[in-house]
């Protein structure tokens, strides 16, 4: 059986993040030192020990593309990921006390787990990293945006959320899906996505002053657009209330039903939202803390 794992809520204070850290990488020119002046040297920080999983499972495309931007970063990257596509589970877990839970090592770094994302880091932590607990967790990049109120039923934030929850800082990331595009155009952008959460990591670890690479109780939720000129910038933002797309149902006979989606076009209520940047082909950068909490309830008649 599973069970569904709690829903991100956006961490109040956006300002816990650095904004440098989060900014565009500098240019080449800002970089050089001034003509005469010898560029202080600094001292590479130590490569990270990275648990990489996904929710599209582990010989999806965009994991592929996350695991050799991280390598060619001089990280240390470990696969542990779903066997099967486990879209759609948030952060549910096998919780059938006494079942077995096949896992298995497919290659050298790479692991599959037949089970949820969320199932996928548990067994990490438990297992793979036994002896010494990952420094970030990587979950994605999915195919398809995680945005609004579908980041709630997200198998790539659940990950990331069930490593939060952990003590482990983790960012989920996730590249944009258009129907109108075709499934080419998000295929296509995987290697950019990649780039980017490769160079978002090295901006978190140079503001982080040496510490954990994001402020403890921090995950971040990254949607990347898919755009033929690239983003235009990247955007602090909140998760917006919204569902871009929306299942629907179709008879088909002895009670079944063809599950099939549609595009949905209500506004988005919420200001600076992660739909309304990433429509506007910005990267959407959502800090999350898992907390269900309402943050100003009024006090209820339950005594």
């Amino acid at each position: 059986m599973t069970r569904a794992g709690p829903r991100p809520r956006t961490v109040l204070a956006l300002a816990a993040l650095p904004a440098l850290a989060l900014a565009a990488p500098a240019t080449a020119s800002a970089e050089t030192a001034s003509a005469g002046t010898a560029a202080p040297r600094h001292r590479a920080p130590a490569p990270l020990n990275i648990l990489l999983t996904n929710d599209d499972g582990y010989r999806a495309p965009g994991l592929a593309a996350v695991r050799q931007a991280l390598t060619d970063a001089g990280h240390r990257v470990t696969v542990v990921a779903p066997a099967t596509d486990q879209s759609g589970r948030s952060a549910a877990i096998t919780a059938a006390l006494g079942a077995r839970l096949a896992a298995r090592q497919e290659s050298p770094g790479v692991w599959s787990v037949g089970g949820t994302p969320a199932d996928s880091v548990y067994f990490a932590l438990a297992v793979v990293f036994a002896d010494r607990a990952p420094d970030l967790v990587v979950s994605g990049t999915n195919f398809g945006q995680n945005t609004g109120t579908v980041a709630n039923h997200s198998g790539t934030v659940g990950a990331a959320i069930t490593a939060l929850e952990r003590g482990i800082p983790a960012i989920a990331v996730s590249t944009e899906y258009d129907p109108r595009a075709g499934n080419e155009a998000t295929l296509r952008t995987f290697p950019a996505t990649a780039r980017y959460t490769a160079d978002l990591i090295a901006r978190l670890r140079r503001a982080s002053g040496g510490r954990a690479v994001l402020p403890p109780g921090t995950a971040l939720n990254v949607n990347y657009p898919i755009t033929e000129a690239g983003p235009r910038g990247t955007r602090h933002t909140r998760l917006g209330r919204t569902a871009q797309f929306t299942l629907t149902y179709t008879p088909a006979g002895d009670g079944q039903y063809v599950i099939g989606g549609r595009i949905s076009s209500e506004p988005e209520p919420v200001r600076n939202a992660d739909t309304t940047a990433l429509a506007q082909d910005y990267v959407s950068v959502t800090p999350l803390d898992g907390d269900w909490t309402h943050p100003s309830a009024a006090p209820l008649p339950t005594r």
